[in-house]
């Protein structure tokens, strides 16, 4: 038994979709661990771009194809550490609440 099997279409068109996107892309559905995967065969040495976190195909997986191609990576960097500033002045926020409560 093949650990992956190539998804060659789709009820939704995902698959055509994603080739949209980049040419190169291509999806697998890996049976050890019951996930869905984008791979990339422009890639070097490995052609797995990342693991889908949903348990179907659909327009999320339009969406982070897109949202984590590399092309994206500046503009994803600066999303997680503005999301990272918000969560920490947060937290930060919340500790001299309750510091503030204390007293």
């Amino acid at each position: 038994m093949t650990s992956q099997i190539l998804i060659d279409n789709d009820p939704f068109y995902i698959t055509e979709r994603l080739r949209d996107i980049d040419e190169n892309y291509f999806l697998v559905f890996n049976n050890i661990k019951h996930t869905f995967e984008l791979h990339n065969s422009s890639q070097k040495d490995s052609t797995f771009a990342l693991t889908l976190p949903f348990d179907c195909l659909d327009e999320r997986t339009v969406f982070l194809a897109r949202k984590t191609r590399k092309q994206n990576f500046d503009k994803l960097i600066d999303e997680m550490d503005s999301y990272n500033d918000k969560l920490k002045k947060n937290l930060l926020n919340h500790a001299i609440d309750q510091i503030k409560e204390v007293l």
